[in-house]
């Protein structure tokens, strides 16, 4: 389907129809791992049951059954949720198309979980870990993980090009193409930062002295697009035997600001390039010890009264 030929019509629409509509529209609008996400789930999830079902024939009552449908195969209200906003958003598209009236997803229930983010790392185990990032070996992905602990997504500093980069100011760009809140971010750099990004440039003229990224792969000048080799060696160097994810990185940046150096909520949120302090405040960990203290302190100060 070519742009041109996005229907104009009124004619019954299934759910394969508009989905790829809604793609084709709005493909380069989003990240490509935002597009990716939204492609599979409903390739996965969605598609073989109701892809070929008229868009208007679909009521609140069959959107709670698909979600029902979802929690009983095991994925958690996180992962539904998530879904469910996509839903939402197609629904919201067609409803700009005055193709329904309603969206059946506005009201479904979802079960409440809680997503706070529980970080387990000891002070000394977060300390250790990014003693041994900041010393990695390998100096290109010693500056990729230098650039993790600054906050930013992998993606974003995979996709990272040397345009973002404005060493006179001694600032970096990071473009709404490239970031989850799809917004123009700017950030300044600190003077560890700066090194890293002044040696990999003088590395790259070496290796790759064509390539726009900051940090391409050595074999094809392109893109990198996998770490996790490298990540599992700097766990096994940090001697860090918990489950860990590349993107645990973050939450090791935003519990350790708060819980441990107690940097202030908004501080960390602008850090990690938040679009609201409510998301930030997930890394706040509740502390098991708070509430014996306080019902201590409770009862000794009425001891004798």
């Amino acid at each position: 389907m070519k742009i041109n030929e996005i229907r104009h019509n009124q004619t019954p629409l299934t759910f394969n129809e508009l989905f790829k509509e809604y793609c084709l529209l709005y493909k380069n609008t989003l990240s490509e791992k935002t597009y990716q996400t939204k492609v599979y789930y409903y390739n996965k999830h969605f598609k073989e049951k109701y892809g070929n079902n008229i868009i208007t024939d679909f009521k609140f009552k069959d959107a709670q059954l698909f979600v029902n449908e979802l929690l009983e195969k095991g994925l958690k209200p996180k992962t539904v949720k998530n879904i469910v906003n996509d839903f939402k958003v197609l629904f919201n598209y067609a409803i700009k198309n005055e193709y329904v009236n309603k969206n059946p997803f506005q009201y479904v229930e979802i079960p409440k979980f809680d997503n706070r983010i529980y970080f387990d790392f000891t002070e000394e185990e977060i300390k250790r870990f990014i003693r041994t990032a900041l010393n990695y070996p390998d100096q290109k992905f010693r500056g990729i993980f230098t650039f993790l602990l600054h906050g930013r997504r992998l993606n974003e500093v995979l996709s990272l090009t040397w345009e973002n980069i404005d060493f006179e100011n001694e600032i970096y760009f990071i473009p709404p193409q490239i970031n989850k809140a799809r917004r123009f971010m700017t950030y300044q750099m600190t003077s560890l930062l700066k090194d890293v990004l002044q040696r990999q440039k003088i590395l790259n003229q070496i290796q790759c002295p064509n390539s726009l990224y900051v940090f391409p792969s050595s074999v094809t000048c392109r893109k990198i697009q996998d770490i996790r080799k490298q990540f599992k060696k700097l766990l096994k160097l940090a001697g860090i035997d918990k489950k860990m994810r590349i993107h645990d990185i973050r939450h090791l940046v935003a519990s350790y600001s708060i819980n441990y150096l107690g940097l202030s909520v908004e501080e960390v949120s602008y850090t990690l390039g938040h679009t609201s302090i409510e998301i930030t405040q997930r890394y706040i960990n509740p502390r098991a010890e708070i509430s014996k203290k306080v019902v201590e302190k409770i009862l000794n100060s009425v001891k004798g009264a």
